[in-house]
């Protein structure tokens, strides 16, 4: 696993949090982990194919889902908005890992995306392939965020 990888989710976060939702996002820590086990409730992960192949996963708690919520969808009721919490946070997302995957593909790759999936409950098990796996945590005002990136190296032009 490269450390560029996570310079390159550590700016598309940052750049995400404070644009969209006008949240200020701090980068708490780094670690390695065998495979991107999410440590909080509630979970979206994204599939990646081409340059390189992976997962990214996305972890948080419902406080925090539900704050980007609401900043994302302001001007809503509060049952309106927890009716919109997994599309918001799926989205949030989304915006992250693609603007991750415009810089790791370069001029020359191809990198797709699969749609998000969103994974609720502290109970849950999902087992998750064995690939070395940065994992950065991030601290905001509005709780925080943690993004397993597992990713091995693809084929080039994939």
């Amino acid at each position: 696993m490269k450390a560029e990888y996570a310079n390159v989710f550590i700016t598309s976060a940052t750049r995400v949090f404070s644009q969209e939702l006008g949240v200020r996002l701090t980068r708490k820590g780094l670690t390695k982990k065998s495979a991107p086990v999410p440590s909080l409730p509630i979970s979206i992960v994204i599939g990646i194919t081409g340059a390189v192949r992976g997962q990214v996963v996305y972890s948080m708690d419902s406080n925090f889902a539900y704050s980007v919520t609401k900043a994302m969808i302001p001007n809503k009721l509060p049952s309106e908005l927890k009716k919109l919490v997994n599309s918001a946070v799926s989205e949030t997302a989304n915006m992250i890992t693609g603007q991750a995957s415009i810089v790791l593909a370069g001029d020359n790759h191809l990198i797709h995306l699969t749609p998000p999936a969103v994974f609720t409950g502290s109970d849950m098990t999902v087992d998750f392939l064995s690939i070395p796996t940065i994992c950065l945590s991030f601290i905001s005002e509005i709780g925080s965020l943690e993004i397993n990136i597992a990713f091995t190296e693809g084929g080039m032009g994939s």
